[in-house]
């Protein structure tokens, strides 16, 4: 078995052993996140939802933060590598690459389309860290997995790798090759806290989508293909997705029991 065969084994034999998130709240943006600060990678995790709603939105608030020395990082929100939806994350001439991949065996994931991410104002790159705060909509469910097994109150491991000194191949390329992670960590999420009635405020101020990575084509840097959410104009947007703003082109109704709201002039969201 190799080392990173082994994360698949400790996703479920390390449960138990897993730190327990805590809540915290950045001083920059103003967001509380349930999540863990693991002082031997010297990397930070947090997660936020919304409310929950019938049925329950698809969206949640990630925060990774790690030294901008490390090559890459990575978490996953499924507590494994394989079957789960993994966040990749470096920096690149002071500018956030965030990405999203998935795989079903124990090897390089390959880039995963779906979710839909939008970088929040307070992320950073500088010479000293990198501070991703991301709002990542389509994401409670994926391929052959979903958060808390299908059921947004359960408990939900949680997993993060660093590479501390080997970079991807090319740094530009959101969807780049990769070494194998030096280090790994886990820490078990209860869903049932992590629900905050202020989540329409936290994302207020960051609804348009960062601009693409400036040599990728593909996926770009920090805004990953659409979300199943805002496809064809006639559907109706699922609670707390977008419903407007400057470029939108997906639902511009909302589900019963919700309402379009303009929070700025590029995002509107359907909020009860």
């Amino acid at each position: 078995m190799t080392f990173s065969q082994i994360i698949g084994f400790l996703a479920l034999a390390g449960a138990a052993l897993a730190q327990t998130a805590s809540q915290f709240c950045d001083s920059s943006s103003g967001i509380c996140f349930q999540g863990y600060t693991d002082p031997t990678m010297n990397m930070t995790v947090g997660f936020v939802f919304p409310p929950v709603t019938t049925p329950p939105s698809d969206e949640y608030i990630v925060q990774i933060v790690a030294p901008a020395s490390y090559g890459w990082t990575g978490v996953s929100a499924g507590g494994t590598m394989a079957n789960s939806l993994l966040f990749t994350l470096w920096p690149y001439n002071d500018q956030i690459i965030l990405g999203t991949r998935w795989t079903s065996d124990y090897v390089l994931p390959d880039p995963y389309t779906g979710p839909k991410i939008t970088l929040l104002p307070d992320s950073t790159a500088n010479s000293t860290h990198i501070k991703a705060t991301f709002r990542c909509q389509n994401c409670t469910v994926w391929q052959d997995g979903s958060m808390g097994s299908g059921d947004l109150t359960a408990f939900q491991l949680i997993a993060y790798v660093a590479s501390y000194t080997t970079k991807v191949a090319d740094p530009s390329d959101v969807d780049s090759s990769m070494q194998e992670h030096d280090a790994f960590n886990f820490f078990g999420l209860d869903l049932s806290t992590v629900h905050d009635d202020n989540y329409s405020s936290y994302i207020s101020g960051g609804a348009a989508p960062s601009a693409p990575a400036p040599t990728s084509s593909s996926p770009t840097s920090t805004s990953a293909p659409p979300s199943t959410t805002s496809s064809a104009s006639g559907a109706s947007q699922t609670a707390f997705g977008q419903c407007g703003g400057t470029g939108w082109t997906g639902p511009i109704t909302c589900a019963s029991g919700y309402t379009c709201t303009k929070l700025n002039d590029y995002y509107s969201q359907c909020t009860p």
